[in-house]
């Protein structure tokens, strides 16, 4: 199958699921300080799947969860960080097949 029907295919099968697919960017100091770690029990406590990497401009989140879980998700990184983490900006910048 051609990758993009693939993409197209697991799309339609999210949103059958009732859930959303996105990619959440997070700016700050986020990168050495147990933040990735901190993500990945957040996300499983959530329900939430997905993968978390760090790149140039911080830490980015690939989330899969209903859109309630996904809010919740996005407020607990807000309010729950790492003593080391200083978080600037949180965002979301379109789905895991953009990114």
């Amino acid at each position: 199958m051609p990758a993009s029907r693939e993409i197209v295919r697991q799309a339609a099968a999210t949103a059958r699921s009732g859930r959303e697919d996105v990619c959440i960017r997070v700016e700050g100091t986020v990168q050495g300080v147990g933040f990735r770690p901190f993500v990945y029990r957040l996300a499983r406590e959530c329900g939430v799947r997905g993968w978390v990497r760090n790149d140039a401009r911080g830490v980015l989140i690939g989330a899969t969860a209903s859109p309630g879980t996904l809010s919740r998700f996005e407020n607990a990184l807000r309010n729950g960080t790492p003593p080391a983490a200083r978080i600037d900006r949180i965002y979301r910048v379109g789905t895991t097949e953009t990114h």
